[in-house]
C-alpha cells in the first residue's frame, strides 16, 4: 500500500484517481446499513431529529452519484433476507456489532461485498485495549493505561490523576468519564458499567490539543488528508462536544492545510506508523492528542468514520476539494474487494 499525504498528488492526478473509483460504483444497487446496533448509535438516533440522521445524508449523496441506494436497519428481523438482494453494503453503523468485525463477518459469509476494512482490522480498531496492544511496538506514543478487572487503589495511584475511564468498545466518547481524583473513581466506573460496558480501561489524561487525522484509500493508494483540530470549551472533547458541540458553539474546528506546519508532518508521520501495522480500506481516522512540543499521542482508531455533513472526515475532504458525493463514492468503491467475502460466495458486482 502506497501511503502519501494529499499534497504529494498533483490536483489533476488526484481527481483522475477519484474519478476512476467513481466509475466503478454507479451501476450498483446498494444497501445503506444504519440502525441502533450500539450504545453510540442509539445515543445519536435518540438525541437527533430524524431529519438529521446520517443515513439521509448518505442516501442523498449516493443519489447524486447516480447510485440506487436503500436504507436497511440491521436490527430488524428481515435484515439477512433483504440484504441478499443488493450488490453491496455501505456500512454506516458504529461501535459494537457495527464497527467491530461482527457485521463484516456476517456479510462475508453471506457473500455481500461491503465498504470499509475487513474483519481483523475492524476488530482491532474497535477495541481500545487491542489497539494499544497491537500498536505498542510501532514507535507511536500511547498514554499509559490500566485494564480494570478488579481495580486496586494503588494501581490508580501509580497511573496518576486526572485519568480517563474508557469502555474498550465505546465510541464518540460514550462510556467515557474524566476522573480528577480517587474520591470519584468508583462511582464513575459504576456509571460506565451500568451502561452495559463491562470491559473498561483507565488511561492517563493527557493535556493538549485534540486532533484527528483522516485517510482514504483508492485501490493501492492510501491518501492522508488534512488533520482536523477539535477545540472545545469543555474539559475535553467529550460526548456533549461530539453530539451537539458545533451547533451550540462549544466546539470549533481548525483544519491543518499549511504544508509547512510542523504539526501536520508529525501527525502524518504517526499515521504512517499505524498504517505500516494495520491495513485499511475505504476511510480511516486516527485520533491524537498533541502533547508537549506538539508530540502526537495516539488515543484511538476509527475504521468507520462518521460521514454525515459536518463530520471530521467530511470537513477534511472538503478542505482539499473532495466533495461529499465523491467521498461517499470512494468509500463505496472499497466494496469491490471481493477478498473480504467468503471464497465460496464471491460473485461479480456489476450486472
Amino acid at each position: 500500500m502506497n501511503i502519501s499525504s494529499w499534497w504529494k498528488y498533483e490536483p489533476h492526478a488526484l481527481r483522475e484517481l477519484i474519478d476512476s473509483a467513481l466509475r466503478e460504483v454507479t451501476n450498483w444497487r446498494v444497501a445503506v446499513i444504519y440502525g441502533p446496533t450500539s450504545a453510540e448509535d442509539r445515543l445519536y438516533i435518540s438525541n437527533k431529529p430524524q431529519s438529521e440522521w446520517s443515513v439521509y445524508d448518505v442516501l442523498n449523496g449516493l443519489a447524486d452519484l447516480g447510485v440506487e441506494a436503500e436504507w436497511l436497519d440491521p436490527t430488524k428481523p428481515d435484515f439477512v433476507e433483504r440484504i441478499r438482494d443488493f450488490d453491496a453494503a455501505f456500512i454506516n453503523v458504529h461501535g459494537e456489532f457495527g464497527e467491530d468485525g461482527n457485521l463484516q463477518g456476517l456479510l462475508a459469509y453471506l457473500g455481500i461485498p461491503y465498504t470499509g476494512s475487513g474483519v481483523s482490522t475492524s476488530a482491532i480498531g474497535a477495541d481500545k485495549r487491542l489497539t494499544k496492544l497491537v500498536l505498542s511496538q510501532s514507535g507511536i506514543m500511547l498514554p499509559p493505561y490500566l485494564r480494570l478487572s478488579f481495580p486496586k487503589s494503588e494501581d490508580f495511584n501509580n497511573l496518576g490523576f486526572p485519568l480517563i475511564l474508557k469502555a474498550v468498545n465505546g465510541g464518540s466518547s460514550v462510556g467515557m468519564e474524566l476522573v480528577n481524583d480517587s474520591s470519584n473513581l468508583i462511582n464513575a466506573l459504576e456509571r460506565i458499567r451500568a451502561e452495559g460496558f463491562l470491559d473498561v480501561i483507565a488511561e492517563s489524561f493527557i493535556q493538549g490539543t485534540s486532533v484527528t487525522v483522516p485517510a482514504i484509500r483508492i485501490n493501492n493508494d492510501a491518501i492522508l488528508l488534512p488533520p482536523v483540530e477539535c477545540i472545545t470549551d469543555n474539559q475535553y472533547y467529550d460526548q456533549e462536544s461530539k453530539l451537539r458541540g458545533d451547533q451550540e458553539g462549544i466546539v470549533r474546528y481548525n483544519i491543518f492545510t499549511d504544508v509547512l506546519d510542523e504539526r501536520l508532518h508529525r501527525l502524518h508521520d504517526a499515521v504512517r506508523k499505524v498504517l505500516d501495522v494495520l491495513d485499511f480500506e475505504g476511510a480511516f481516522r486516527v485520533d491524537f492528542i498533541l502533547g508537549h512540543n506538539n508530540q502526537p499521542i495516539l488515543l484511538e482508531l476509527n475504521t468507520i468514520p462518521g460521514v454525515q455533513h459536518g463530520s471530521n472526515l467530511v470537513l477534511s475532504a472538503n478542505a482539499i476539494g473532495i466533495n461529499y458525493p465523491s467521498l461517499l463514492g470512494i468509500i463505496l468503491a472499497s466494496a469491490k474487494n471481493l477478498e473480504k467475502i467468503g471464497p465460496w460466495v464471491r460473485r461479480t458486482l456489476v450486472k
